[in-house]
């Protein structure tokens, strides 16, 4: 097995910052592997005084440049306050024709725009200044890697930024084994679901960043004016942490009357649909000859305390609209949530419940609820995706550092009205949702959304209010609970003992 090239930029300032903004101007943090390439490139060119980069390192750069690296970064947060700077704009050209005028007392600041800047303060232990590390596998290239560390050595010791020219960093490049360790930091790996989006090199971003280069030195010839196109050799490549939850697998469908129309249900009877959904696809999953050991334990939720195995099954969740200041929390889509592992079983499920027509609680199956749906009541399931920036995307299945219920959380347990034992209950919650990522939390009976309901079971004269519940978990304690995580944690999100017919439903607030 080869070694790994390592390349580490250590920050150098006392109390380091990182300014590097990703795409759309959205903090970035680790630092994306396509902002290393970028440094390492000029360091490069800047050594050769333009002329063109010897023969060895443009091969070693086109060795580097077809491979993902593993990152390993210090914790960093955002900055809550950050800074704000004056700088000039587009119209400076005024206050030159104003002087030739002879107006002397045109002033450069009348043409400074304010900018706030949140930069990441990077976390440092001990003495030791903070590092970042690259990780490039050298297995799959036919490079011999001295040959490689050689060529490019002496370019990644010229590098003096990384990020903002004011984010000075030392570099150098080393071999280190695969399975070596690195304890200063958080290991970053690519991740086909889950995790951040940074910006990657591919094969020909080398020669594309090179012509960019020479189209921005010719974008003003003989006073015309030529654009510079955007980068285009670039990929976007999910990298995440090993602590870091991976999004359930999810599908999501829209309730549609007999007129094509959305169809409406009350939000306060919400496990009405989950008890028909679910009992649409228990038939449906039947009616396919699926295996009844699958259909009995992960279609209808029936564990087997025989077995060793953990138990996994799909859970029914009706989704209130919220995320408006109309908003009515009236239910008008469904979603299936799946266990990490099984993505095709939900495939196969949602596509036999594509264009059912769901069947009032009691005439498939007792759902055993404490009250009956509404008489009448018919909706055809339609699969569909929901649209990106509205509430189904940005609040239930997007990624945030806040997360709010939406429908009141059951406890797995009686908290005897003390604090310390609804906390520890919390906690069990998050830990039987797969949640591991270490976060903080607040607890209250009101609801945090508009039109959402109160965790109470009963109104002080006794009338039932808050949402109707299954018969099993009538006399369970609930609560409404906001989860403060240090870094965004992606949906879809549901908590507690009747997270898997809808209680517990988590929205993301600061998307």
């Amino acid at each position: 097995m080869k070694p790994s090239l390592c390349i580490s930029f250590r920050f150098i300032h006392p109390y380091p910052l990182f300014h590097g903004r990703g795409d759309a101007d959205e903090a970035e943090w680790p630092p994306s592997p396509m902002r290393a390439f970028q440094a390492l490139l000029n360091a490069a060119c800047l050594r050769t005084r333009g002329r063109a980069l010897p023969p060895e390192v443009r091969s070693a750069l086109q060795v580097i440049e077809v491979l993902r690296p593993t990152i390993v970064a210090p914790r960093a947060t955002l900055s809550t306050t950050g800074h704000r700077a004056y700088v000039p704009h587009n119209h400076a050209d005024l206050v030159s024709a104003a002087w030739d005028r002879g107006n002397l007392d045109a002033s450069i600041a009348s043409h400074r725009v304010e900018k706030d800047h949140r930069p990441h303060r990077i976390e440092t232990i001990g003495d030791n200044l903070p590092t970042i590390h690259y990780l490039y596998p050298l297995d799959a290239t036919n490079a011999d890697p001295k040959e490689l560390l050689n060529a490019i050595r002496p370019a990644v010791r010229s590098i003096y930024s990384l990020g903002w020219g004011i984010d000075q960093v030392v570099a150098d490049a080393t071999l280190v084994e695969p399975s070596s360790p690195h304890s200063a930091g958080e290991r970053w790996a690519p991740s086909p679901r889950g995790g951040r989006r940074l910006r990657v090199h591919r094969n020909g971003s080398l020669d594309a960043l090179s012509a960019r280069h020479e189209k921005f030195l010719s974008r003003l010839v003989k006073g015309d004016w030529t654009p510079v196109p955007p980068l285009s050799a670039i990929d976007q490549v999910r990298y995440r942490r090993e602590s870091d939850p991976l999004p359930r697998p999810h599908a999501v469908f829209k309730l549609v009357d007999e007129n094509d129309e959305p169809a409406r249900y009350s939000h306060a009877k919400f496990i009405h649909i989950a008890g028909m959904v679910r009992h649409l696809a228990i038939a449906a999953m039947t009616k396919a000859n699926a295996d009844p050991d699958f259909i009995n334990r992960v279609v209808r939720g029936k564990r087997d305390e025989s077995s060793a195995d953990e138990h996994k099954q799909f859970s029914y969740v009706p989704l209130p609209s919220i995320g408006h200041q109309h908003a009515d929390s009236i239910i008008r889509n469904v979603m299936i949530i799946a266990p990490p592992d099984m993505d095709r079983e939900l495939k196969r499920v949602a596509a036999l419940l594509d264009g059912q027509r769901l069947v009032p609680e009691g005439e498939a199956e007792s759902c055993r609820a404490d009250s009956s749906p509404a008489r009448g009541f018919s909706a055809e399931l339609r699969l569909f995706t929901p649209p990106k920036g509205k509430f189904i995307d940005t609040h239930y299945l997007g990624s945030a550092t806040t997360w709010r219920s939406v429908t009141s959380i059951i406890l797995p347990g009686h908290n005897d009205k003390k604090i310390d034992k609804t906390a520890e209950l919390i906690q069990r919650s998050l830990q039987r949702a797969g949640i591991e990522t270490p976060c903080a939390f607040v607890w209250q009976s009101a609801p945090y959304f508009k039109n959402c309901l109160s965790a109470h079971k009963y109104h002080r004269d006794g009338r039932h209010t808050g949402y109707h519940r299954p018969a099993h978990l009538k006399t369970q304690t609930a609560v409404h609970v906001e989860l403060q995580f240090d870094h965004e944690v992606p949906g879809p999100i549901t908590l507690g003992a009747g997270r898997h017919c809808g209680f517990g439903l988590m929205a993301a607030v600061d998307h």
